[in-house]
C-alpha cells in the first residue's frame, strides 16, 4: 500500500481496509499533535516566568495555566488540519469547521487540560509534598517534573474524547470523501448509480 493510500486514502480500498486506515491515521495524527503539545509546554515552561497568586489560602501558579492555554492554541489548530486531511478527509467550509473545531476542543480543554491537568498537579503535590516542578526523571539530560508527567497522562484521555467530539460535532459525513462508500454504492461523479443513468440515458433517446 502507498504512503500516500495511507494517509489520504483511496476508492481501491475495502471498507475494512478503509476503517482500519482511519483509525491508524487518527493516532499519528493524534499522536503528532501530542509530540507539539508536550514539546510546547516543556518550551513555554523555560521560557515563562513564575506566575502565582493566592487564593483561598492556597498559591496558585498561573504559569501552568499560561502555558497550557498558548498550547492549546498551537495544538487545535495543528490537529484541525490534520484531522481535515487525513482522517475524515472534509471538504466542508474551513471556516465553519474550525470554529466548532475549537468550540469542541474548548469543551475538552476547560474540562480535561486545564481543569482536570491543574486539579492532578494540586493532587500529585499535596500527596507528595513537592512543588510540581520537582526532577522526577532525566532523559537526555531534560528534566522530567510531576507537572510533565501529569501532563502526558492527562493528553490521553484528550485525545479519545476529541475524536469522539469531532466525529459527533465537527465534521459532517456529507462534507467527508468516502471512496469505500461511493464504490460500495456504485456511485458516480453524478451522484446516481450506472443503472439508473442506463435507465435515464435510453428513455433520452
Amino acid at each position: 500500500m502507498k504512503l500516500k493510500t495511507v494517509v489520504v486514502g483511496g476508492e481501491h480500498l475495502t471498507p475494512k481496509q478503509e476503517k482500519y486506515r482511519k483509525i491508524f491515521m487518527y493516532l499519528v495524527s493524534g499522536g503528532l499533535t501530542t509530540v507539539v503539545s508536550l514539546a510546547s509546554f516543556k518550551i513555554f515552561n523555560l521560557i515563562v516566568p513564575e506566575i502565582a497568586v493566592n487564593a483561598f489560602g492556597q498559591n496558585i501558579s498561573l504559569k501552568l495555566a499560561i502555558n497550557k492555554s498558548a498550547c492549546w492554541v498551537i495544538s487545535v489548530l495543528v490537529a484541525y488540519f490534520l484531522n481535515r486531511v487525513t482522517v475524515f478527509r472534509s471538504k466542508g467550509k474551513i471556516l465553519s469547521e474550525l470554529m466548532k473545531f475549537a468550540g469542541a476542543r474548548i469543551l475538552s480543554f476547560l474540562i480535561f487540560e486545564e481543569g482536570l491537568f491543574l486539579l492532578s498537579v494540586f493532587i500529585c503535590t499535596k500527596v507528595t509534598g513537592l512543588p510540581s516542578d520537582t526532577t522526577v526523571y532525566t532523559l537526555l539530560n531534560i528534566p522530567i517534573t510531576y507537572a510533565d508527567i501529569m501532563n502526558v497522562i492527562n493528553l490521553v484521555f484528550v485525545v479519545i474524547v476529541n475524536y469522539i467530539m469531532s466525529k459527533i460535532l465537527v465534521f459532517k459525513k456529507e462534507d467527508m470523501v468516502d471512496y469505500a462508500k461511493a464504490e460500495d454504492t456504485g456511485e458516480t461523479g453524478s451522484g446516481e448509480t450506472p443503472e439508473k443513468e442506463a435507465e435515464e440515458g435510453a428513455e433520452n433517446a
